[in-house]
């Protein structure tokens, strides 16, 4: 066999293996990082984005927290009382799924749960409470009136401002946005595999 017939066959069998290696790697990128389809959802998509409307709470370091607080985050917002053993149940729930952000840290770094504490506590107490779960977490105190116009943008039940249970079947966790809308509401979601994929469907 000639010298040049060998390096042209040399040459083909690279190029071949180049393109079984492409592929290969666009296949394990394309399913790593494929974005899911809304079939796949099990979170509730809001027709169209709400805008949150202003409002004008307490964070856990006693400092005031408005709408343009939530700028800037993808905001898992839920409402209750951190004494509640439901409620502990579902913020333990959401470290899980955060957690699962781990494999896309700028996601996972802009990820938090704000927490609606409907139950009066000192602010000192709401920051130990909320931070035993995940320092990123914060919790918001204030007036029923301010809390009501979240959670009823959550569409919750003007009863459930009363410290209650925050039973994870029947969950309600709205998805802020960076923007400050609502775009999705988590409804007794219990896995947290589940809630990681859904908000990434959303990012």
């Amino acid at each position: 066999m000639s010298a040049r017939r060998q390096k042209s066959l040399a040459l083909k069998f690279f190029l071949a293996l180049m393109a079984a290696v492409i592929f290969t790697l666009s296949y394990i990128l394309g399913n790593q990082y494929a974005r899911p389809l809304l079939a796949d959802l099990q979170a509730i998509p809001l027709p169209a984005p709400e805008k949150i409307r202003d409002f004008s709470l307490t964070d856990k370091h006693g400092e005031p927290f408005g709408r343009d607080s939530l700028l800037g985050h993808w905001n898992f917002l839920m409402a209750g009382d951190l004494h509640d053993s439901g409620c502990q149940a579902l913020l333990r729930l959401y470290v899980f799924a955060w957690n699962r952000l781990a494999h896309d840290r700028p996601l996972q770094k802009k990820t938090r749960v704000v927490f609606l504490q409907t139950a009066a506590m000192e602010a000192t107490d709401m920051k130990q409470a909320i931070e035993f779960f995940n320092p990123a977490y914060t919790a918001l105190s204030g007036s029923a009136q301010d809390l009501a116009t979240l959670t009823r943008q959550m569409g919750l039940p003007a009863d459930h401002l009363l410290p209650s249970s925050c039973s994870i079947e029947k969950s309600v966790v709205a998805l802020i946005n960076p923007d400050g809308f609502l775009i999705a509401l988590f409804t007794g979601l219990t896995d947290p595999a589940v809630i990681a994929h859904d908000q990434e469907y959303f990012h």
